[in-house]
């Protein structure tokens, strides 16, 4: 499988797509995509790059079909195009790229999917809009699809990495804390994360939710785990 490294080599194939989608319109745009870009090994800063140029030169009327068609080949890559192109719709069309979003995360079959979804158009939002967002979230940290409760605590850690202020950040974390006994893998993956991430970045609000967290009736070993590894890794940044 061939390796793409270069951002010169990813935009010959891009216009393969371009050239493909003039003579047959999407599906000849995704089969392109799908043969020259998503069966090859791409990094996602360049796939992230294909689906900027997508968003900028495929008609807006077209790009959730466009979304569709990605999703439907089942590929890693097609993930990080996925969520670039919904993140990119968010100012515009917020409901229906949240929505859109979590029916992807939550047809997903592995945990990769959720994650670089999740990231992309949950975290993303999150960190660029909490108050929007934050009521979203929490609807959906009680959805029947493990996927989309684990693609919550992906979002949570890249809002709470890339910055996001602390008064929200204590909100989320009080929204994790509501899914801190559960048992399903999955949903312990990323709410664990989230948890360790808001430890590392901000020990004081471990501080503040000190009685919450050590409830041991409400909040599992696991959670506190997860939230002793943040704590280190913040002194470890301190020395």
């Amino acid at each position: 499988m061939k390796t793409i490294t270069r951002k010169s080599d990813i935009n010959v194939l891009l216009e393969k797509c371009f050239t493909a989608y003039q003579i047959d319109h999407l599906a000849g745009c995704i089969s392109t995509l799908q043969v020259h870009i998503l069966s090859q090994k791409v990094k996602f800063p360049l796939l992230e790059f294909c689906a900027a140029q997508l968003y900028e030169r495929i008609p807006q009327r077209e790009h959730i079909s466009l979304c569709d068609g990605v999703h439907a080949l089942k590929t890693e890559g097609g993930n990080v195009i996925l969520g670039i192109l919904l993140q990119k719709r968010l100012t515009e069309h917020f409901s229906e790229s949240m929505e859109k979003a979590t029916e992807y995360i939550s047809k997903a079959d592995i945990w990769y999917v959720c994650d670089i979804i999740g990231e992309r158009v949950y975290g993303y939002s999150l960190l660029h809009d909490p108050k929007k967002t934050i009521p979203v979230l929490k609807k959906l940290s009680k959805h029947p699809i493990n996927w989309v409760i684990r693609s919550l605590g992906a979002g949570s850690h890249y809002a709470i990495k890339k910055g996001l202020d602390k008064k929200n950040v204590s909100t989320v974390f009080k929204l994790l804390l509501t899914m801190a006994n559960t048992k399903d893998k999955e949903i312990r993956q990323g709410v664990g994360w989230a948890a360790k991430t808001t430890a590392k970045f901000h020990p004081t609000i471990i501080d503040d939710f000190k009685v919450d967290v050590e409830n041991t009736e409400h909040v599992a070993n696991w959670f506190r785990k997860k939230i002793e590894i943040g704590l280190q890794r913040n002194t470890y940044l301190k020395s």
